[in-house]
């Protein structure tokens, strides 16, 4: 019998059996991984291309090719597309980011097989219509124009210039210009290029049914797919580099300090993302308590690490009062020195597992975000246990191993910093 008036203990888990994917394959070879999860009708299909910014050869092809591809296709408008899919309760969704882009489709599963011939009909046949992209340009610009005069814009686009440079895809600065060389027949030729010959997967989650997926595997055959991998980019990377950007009449400064780094696959990568969480990862992290908390210089400020698919990057970012920008700087600099020299106390480390194992279990929870977790992993070329072996990995972790990382990844010299004020 259950007593109401005493809390329920608290029980931190040390492992979690996490339900695999199961894998089909195309006639062509291409991977089909099927999650069955979660207890309503729904199934989300999403397919993933080597089309990502780092596969084109200028600014904003990828992304606008993305944007545009529910603009119109050769049987149907953007607004009998979405009038279609409205009907049945389901909808569509594109995603672009630095080395994939993704097209998805929400369904209940009874009308899956009315809904899904528009998802290949968006794939395979986009229109892009001249009309939509004048559009799309004229809004871009505006877009453009309005967030260079935000100083975070500001620092986060030069933040990824200087530490990639600006010949690498991660690095490349979008202009004005860019918007005005974006055509219908560059998008139609990169389409062709990086989509119809360029899908790398299929995730199928949610409750989808033999039949669901059967009429999947037989329309990606019947549309001619090929697979494709991400080019390897070989570029000599800049030194790190500390600049100020005068933003004339700013009455905020945004500050953006880090580094590159390495991918997920890497043996430090674990490790450097417990260490950055401490630092700045959570509400009660060190940044926030000193520089928010304690000295009021700041709404929020934090820290991350972000794997892409040939390299990734360790940041920091705030924005604070021009009049204190100084000081927090100095406090930045001071909280990591402290994890450069000072072991990190058992209780708080404590503190940030339990916080991880936490974020983690949501992570995980409900199909669809199982299914992004699974995509992660293969897409990173991670172990298959990987996240099997994530809280194990998470508790072995010591006050020890927190500090050897930061002296190896922290130093000063190490650490390219952006400033954008008056």
């Amino acid at each position: 019998m259950i007593i109401r008036t005493q809390e329920p203990a608290v029980s931190i888990p040390q492992k979690i059996n996490i339900q695999p994917t199961r894998q089909l394959s195309t006639k062509s070879g291409i991977p089909v991984y099927i999650i069955e999860a979660g207890t309503q009708d729904v199934v989300k299909i999403e397919l993933v291309f080597a089309a990502g910014n780092i596969a084109a050869d200028m600014p904003l092809l990828a992304l606008a090719t993305n944007d545009l591809l529910d603009e119109g296709t050769k049987q149907h408008d953007s607004a009998a597309l979405a009038e279609a899919l409205d009907f049945f309760g389901a909808y569509l969704q594109t995603e672009n980011g630095p080395d994939w882009s993704s097209v998805s489709l929400f369904s209940l599963n009874k009308f899956s097989n009315q809904t899904l011939p528009y998802l290949f009909e968006l794939i395979t046949s986009p229109l892009f219509p001249e009309k939509e992209i004048a559009t799309y340009r004229q809004q871009g610009k505006q877009h453009l124009a309005v967030n260079l005069n935000k100083v975070d814009f500001i620092a986060r686009r030069n933040f990824f210039n200087t530490l990639f440079g600006a010949n690498h895809p991660y690095g490349k600065l979008t202009d004005e210009q860019h918007y005005d060389q974006i055509n219908s027949g560059i998008l139609l030729n990169y389409h062709q290029e990086k989509y119809l010959n360029g899908l790398k997967a299929i995730f199928i989650s949610g409750r989808p049914g033999t039949e669901t997926i059967n009429s999947i595997v037989t329309a990606i055959d019947e549309s001619g797919f090929k697979s494709a991998s991400l080019p390897e980019v070989n570029i000599h990377l800049p030194a790190p580099e500390k600049k100020f950007i005068e933003k004339k009449d700013a009455m905020q400064s945004a500050i953006r300090i880090g580094r590159r780094l390495f991918t997920r696959s890497h043996p430090d990568y674990f490790t450097f993302s417990v260490m950055s969480t401490i630092l700045g990862g959570y509400f009660g992290s060190r940044l926030m308590t000193n520089i928010r908390e304690d000295k009021g210089y700041t709404y929020g400020i934090g820290a991350g690490i972000v794997s892409h698919a040939q390299n990734g990057y360790f940041y920091i970012s705030t924005e604070v009062g021009a009049e204190v920008r100084e000081d927090a700087v100095k406090e930045i600099y001071k909280e990591i020195d402290l994890l450069i020299h000072e072991e990190v106390s058992k209780e708080e480390l404590h503190l940030v597992k339990n916080y991880l194992t936490g974020a983690f279990q949501r992570s995980i929870d409900g199909a669809f975000q199982l299914a992004d977790r699974h995509k992660m992993v293969l897409l990173n070329n991670l172990n298959s246990n990987y996240l099997n072996e994530y809280l194990e990995k998470l508790n072995a972790i010591s006050p020890v191993d927190i500090k050897i990382c930061a002296e190896k990844y922290l130093q000063t010299a190490d650490l390219s910093e952006i400033i954008v004020g008056q």
